[in-house]
């Protein structure tokens, strides 16, 4: 893309996100929190292939006052090969200004950990396939695979910006700015396709199980 075009395309994301502020300060006055239907706790310990082993793993002080979420879960999966998944979900009731869902592609880079590479593949569903996140992530010798994606209101989207245009527009039609940011992460060999093959048919499995916790979609 030529420069004067990535300009234009930043400057109109810049516009897109103060716009987005401005929407989201306006709505927290008039937009009440959504309850979850069951804690996100509830979540089943089978997911497919995959069971939750060893106890829920607590979050810092620091990083809850960072992230503010309504609820949250960090559980470790494993499977019958012994591939191991982290799972996280945070789940926001009410998305404000200074409490909105934080990108991945901007908190997980740090601690000497950078993005090695990104795309998007497809998890099945009887909806059809669903676009998510897939991140190689890389500290020395080290790397990760990490799928993600955001998740609520009856939607799963894996593009950041579109998901902050749905949350507008859903906050003025439906009164409603509820979501969750949903990460699963796993020790990735160099050049293992079956990792990022066996956290798909995990995330088959996972989508509709935090969907029933989720609050329901109005018709």
């Amino acid at each position: 893309m030529p420069a004067r075009g990535r300009t234009g395309l930043w400057l109109l994301m810049a516009a897109g996100l103060m716009l987005l502020a401005l929407v989201l300060a306006h709505l927290g006055s008039q937009v009440r929190p959504r309850q979850l239907v069951a804690p996100l706790a509830d979540l089943p310990v089978a997911l497919g292939p995959w069971r939750g082993v060893g106890p829920d793993v607590a979050l810092d002080q620091a990083t809850l006052d960072l992230l503010k979420p309504q609820d949250y879960l960090l559980r470790n999966y494993i499977d019958a090969q012994g591939q191991v998944c982290a799972l996280f979900a945070a789940y926001f009731g009410l998305q404000v200004e200074g409490a909105i869902i934080h990108s991945p592609r901007h908190c997980l880079p740090g601690a000497g950990w950078r993005i090695m590479s990104r795309d998007l593949v497809e998890v099945p569903s009887p909806q059809g396939p669903r676009p998510v996140n897939h991140l190689v992530i890389g500290q020395a010798l080290d790397r990760m695979s990490v799928l993600y994606w955001y998740q609520g209101r009856g939607r799963v989207e894996a593009n950041e910006y579109l998901d902050r245009l749905f949350l507008v527009l859903d906050g003025l039609r439906r009164q409603r700015t509820d979501g969750a940011l949903v990460r699963l992460t796993s020790p990735l060999a160099s050049g293992d396709a079956r990792v990022l093959a066996a956290q798909l048919q995990m995330a088959e499995a996972l989508i509709p199980a935090l969907e029933r916790l989720l609050p329901g979609v109005e018709r």
